[in-house]
Order: C-alpha cells, then sequence, then structure tokens
C-alpha cells in the first residue's frame, strides 16, 4: 500500500482520517485502495464529478499519467467531453444504449460519423445542403442558395441530399467587404457577443434564420463586432465534414454520457 500511496503521491497521508483530507486527496485515496491489487479493470464511474474545475483539470492529468505508470486499462464514464478527450485513448458515444461511434479523440472529434456525435462531443454548426456537382477530389453542396466545397473523402452520405458541418473554432468572421478564402458564406448577422477570456464566442444570425455559432481566439487578428453588424464566415475547404442528410441536425445536442 505504501507504494501505491507513493504513486498517488500521498505517502504522509496514510495515517490521516478521511475527514482530515480534502476533496482531491479524497479522490486519490479512493484511487490508491482501488489499484492496490492490480485488477485488470478499473471502472472509473464519474470520479471527479464532485471536483471543482481546477482541481478536475489537475486530477485529469493525475489520473492519465497514474494510468500509464500502473498499466491498467480504465474504463472511464463520464458526462463531460472535455474530459473524456483529454484523458482517452479510445472513446465510445454511447446514444440510448447502442454505440454511436467509437475511435480516438481526434478521429471523433475531427471526422464525425452521425449528427449526434458532431453535436455530442464538442460543438458543430450542422447545415442543410444538397450535392450540385462534383469536381475531381471534391463536390460542389448548395447550402440556401450559396455554394461551398466538401471534399469527397470528408462526406459521408451516399445520397445527393447532405448535412455539412463546421466545428466553431474553424470559422474565420469578418466584416463582409474583406476578402475571404476557401469556403464562404456570406449575409450574416451578429446577434449575441460572448467573451470567454481565450477566445469570444459570436452567434451569427444567416439569410435563412439558423444561427451559427463562431469561436474566435482573442489574438488581436479579428475585428472588434457588436450585436447587429453585418458578417461573413469563412473556413479551408478540408474543415467541412458531411452527414447522411436525412439525420436530425439537433440529435445529440442535449445529451450528456460518453464512456
Amino acid at each position: 500500500m505504501e507504494k501505491v500511496l507513493k504513486l498517488v503521491e500521498l505517502p504522509h497521508f496514510a495515517d490521516r482520517k478521511p475527514t482530515q483530507l480534502s476533496g482531491g486527496q479524497q479522490q486519490r485515496i479512493a484511487l490508491a485502495r482501488a489499484i492496490v491489487n492490480r485488477p485488470a479493470l478499473l471502472l472509473l464511474d464519474e470520479p471527479l464529478g464532485a471536483l471543482d474545475l481546477k482541481l478536475r483539470r489537475q486530477m485529469q492529468i493525475e489520473l492519465k499519467w497514474i494510468q500509464t505508470e500502473v498499466g491498467l486499462t480504465f474504463v472511464h464514464v463520464t458526462h463531460d467531453q472535455e474530459e473524456a478527450m483529454t484523458m482517452a485513448d479510445t472513446i465510445a458515444v454511447m446514444n440510448e444504449g447502442r454505440i454511436e461511434q467509437m475511435g480516438s479523440p481526434a478521429e471523433l472529434y475531427e471526422s464525425p460519423s452521425t449528427a449526434f456525435v458532431a453535436n455530442f462531443l464538442g460543438q458543430s454548426n450542422l447545415i442543410r445542403g444538397v450535392i450540385s456537382s462534383s469536381d475531381g477530389d471534391s463536390q460542389v453542396v448548395t447550402v440556401h442558395g450559396q455554394k461551398i466545397s466538401l471534399l469527397k473523402e470528408r462526406n459521408k452520405s451516399e445520397s445527393s441530399s447532405v448535412v455539412v458541418g463546421i466545428r466553431p473554432e474553424k470559422i474565420r468572421i469578418d466584416l463582409p467587404d474583406v476578402e475571404t478564402k476557401g469556403n464562404a458564406l456570406t449575409g450574416g448577422i451578429v446577434s449575441d457577443v460572448s467573451f470567454v477570456g481565450v477566445s469570444t464566442q459570436y452567434v451569427v444570425e444567416m439569410p435563412w434564420k439558423q444561427d451559427l455559432m463562431v469561436f474566435e481566439q482573442n489574438d488581436g487578428g479579428t475585428p472588434t463586432l457588436r450585436p447587429g453588424d453585418p458578417v461573413s464566415l469563412s473556413w479551408n475547404v478540408p474543415f467541412t465534414f458531411g452527414l447522411d442528410g436525412s439525420q436530425d441536425v439537433n440529435a445529440g445536442a442535449e445529451t450528456d454520457e460518453i464512456d
């Protein structure tokens, strides 16, 4: 047990009672008790749910390090998508008891197979469109009268009806007179602006009355925008992914279970 206590950096707390430990120390002790017998598989069911944000992020890093050190397989159940992507080698997104998609965090985030996964793991802008033509390795998608490009290898739809997706942090937001590169959608109006420290979050109402989300890094590269300002949105073509057009674009947006 002493060796395991050293692993969780609490050897000098061995004689303390649970009430004399902080929340983070109690979590470490619980983990030490679980791994002392070296089980083949360790189930962690919301292990960090009761901790505050700063401590939870610290424990995420420590848990991942401990898992590497002891070489055990952890099955980690969490409602926190960021926690899952931070800690996991493989993520299984479950929908009503069925695995919707399984893969690495990067694979699921960058190339979701369904609208449920796209909405559930992070945030996505999902827009209905129709494939109107094909050009080499890409397809032209008509989106409410505007045209964008979609790489064929990024399109999971087998029909002309498609839902195109773009992650909010991939989008550039500019005033209408700024020259854009790649894909672009015009005619947007800023409806809400939220400063969140490292980034500013914009809600942009498009001409077809759909709100799109944009995350812009606060690095001085974006003009100051306010509600009511007209804007255009643009992004690199490879950032666009395509899903089957029959899917519900709101699927997974309000669901919160992940393994």
